[in-house]
């Protein structure tokens, strides 16, 4: 029995010190090799080069103004379906606004239009967000059009607004506007993979929509800018063209900020099919108390609750909040359990008692997914019966795939390659590269 444990430790310990030096400190220039069949089995195209991203800036605006200072190349859908394109130089701001089936531009009327810098200024855009004013400068294509909406039960033409540029420059926005520049080169990686990834499976499960990719958190965090930071772009050229799969397909590689100890299981908050490298683990960070994962409260009345469950059309029934609380993934009460909720359930005040179910990730949007209100899913709370009712928690974010803290600290304080980062993150999961070589 003793002869066969020491076998068992060794072979144990060879396996470890294999997965160290095959994974662990991965070179500027390390080239993931994989087979052309390997691609092909993936069901994912071997490209020579990297494929465009369409990412939604913004939409159903009223109007917007458009900046021209400098070269620029503009090809456009005239009113009567002929094409015009040309490049000119002109420093100009124009007026942008729906008409009843194009958009004005200036003084001119189009279907459709796009518009590219071709010299050192990027195209400058502005709008009303609200009472907010938003200034954006592209250094990229951009693509003006009108949409219809209905507002007050009318159907109104509406701007649109959409950038298009290569995958691997759009990562250089994703990558500074997701997290800090400052963090470990080891952690950059790791995002700049998963958000690669991300996009990719967006392109290639919306080529029939409008858009690939929203500018914000919808998506995920998007900052263009003429000037790339080194580490972003080491970053991101350092891995270039490498997803990562399961089982020979793309997954969609879902990140959050801070998952408070455990990442969430993705069948428990987005999709109903298993998948592994999205089943949730242990953060090595935020599952270790004297690391601070950060800790949130907030309070509101029952009235407050179903207001803003009614804005956001999931709390449709009439009457009043009696009680609320959080149940786990087995649909068992947590009681005051600090845990990972999955459903919030409303009892309604009445004769009835009926009740009302909600996805919690989708309970927390609808409150406010933001410092100030419902943080994370990763909660306990207290006096769902009361008239004020407390929610307090830890994490923030849905807390589903890589945790971007938790990432920070493996590279940091545990010395994980970006490539430990992933395995640690999207157990089971395998990284290909689909273009390019690094550098």
């Amino acid at each position: 029995m003793a002869r066969w444990l020491i076998k068992l430790i060794f072979l144990a310990a060879l396996g470890f010190g294999f997965y160290h030096i095959a994974f662990r400190d991965a070179p500027d220039d390390f080239d993931l090799a994989a087979s052309r069949n390997e691609l092909l089995a993936a069901n994912m195209p071997s490209r020579a080069g990297q494929p465009g991203i369409r990412v939604l800036i913004a939409d159903a605006l009223d109007y917007a103004t458009l900046t021209l200072n400098g070269k620029v190349h503009m090809r456009a859908v005239t009113m009567g379906m002929a094409t015009r394109e040309g490049e000119f130089t002109q420093s100009v701001a124009v007026d942008v606004s729906p008409t009843g089936n194009g958009i004005k531009v200036g003084a001119d009327h189009y279907v459709r239009t796009r518009i590219r810098p071709l010299g050192s200024q990027p195209l400058r855009l502005s709008w009303k967000n609200g009472s907010q004013d938003v200034n954006l400068s592209l250094p990229h294509e951009i693509e003006l059009y009108a949409v219809h909406v209905y507002q007050g039960g009318e159907r109104k033409p509406k701007v649109r607004i959409l950038a298009r540029l290569p995958l691997e420059e759009y990562l250089y926005g994703v990558v500074a506007g997701e997290v800090p520049t400052s963090w470990p080169l080891e952690a950059l990686r790791a995002q700049a993979v998963a958000s690669r990834t991300y996009a990719y499976f967006e392109i290639r499960s919306r080529h029939n929509e409008e858009y690939d990719v929203h500018a914000g958190t919808r998506s995920q965090v998007w900052r263009p800018s003429m000037a790339v930071e080194p580490p972003v772009r080491r970053a991101v050229d350092s891995t270039q063209g490498i997803v990562v799969t399961e089982k020979n397909a793309l997954i969609k590689t879902f990140f959050h900020s801070e998952c408070g100890g455990f990442t969430a299981d993705a069948r428990l908050v987005f999709t109903k099919t298993p998948i592994l490298a999205l089943s949730g683990v242990r953060c090595p960070r935020c599952a270790n108390p004297a690391n601070k994962p950060t800790a949130w409260s907030a309070t509101y009345s029952r009235q407050e609750i179903a207001a803003r469950l009614r804005k956001a059309g999931r709390f449709k029934q009439g009457g009043e909040i009696r009680n609320l609380q959080a149940l786990d993934q087995n649909g068992n009460p947590m009681g005051r359990r600090l845990g990972r909720a999955v459903t919030i359930e409303i009892t309604l005040a009445g004769g009835s008692g009926a009740t009302l179910r909600i996805p919690a990730n989708e309970f927390r949007m609808a409150m406010g997914a933001d410092r100030k209100n419902l943080s994370s899913t990763y909660l306990t709370i207290d006096g769902g019966g009361e008239a004020r009712i407390t929610f307090s928690g830890l994490g923030w974010g849905h807390g589903v795939g890589l945790c971007q803290n938790g990432a920070a600290f493996a590279a940091d304080k545990l010395g994980y390659g970006f490539l430990d980062i992933l395995a640690l993150y999207y157990p089971g999961s395998k990284p290909v590269r689909l273009w390019g070589s690094g550098q």
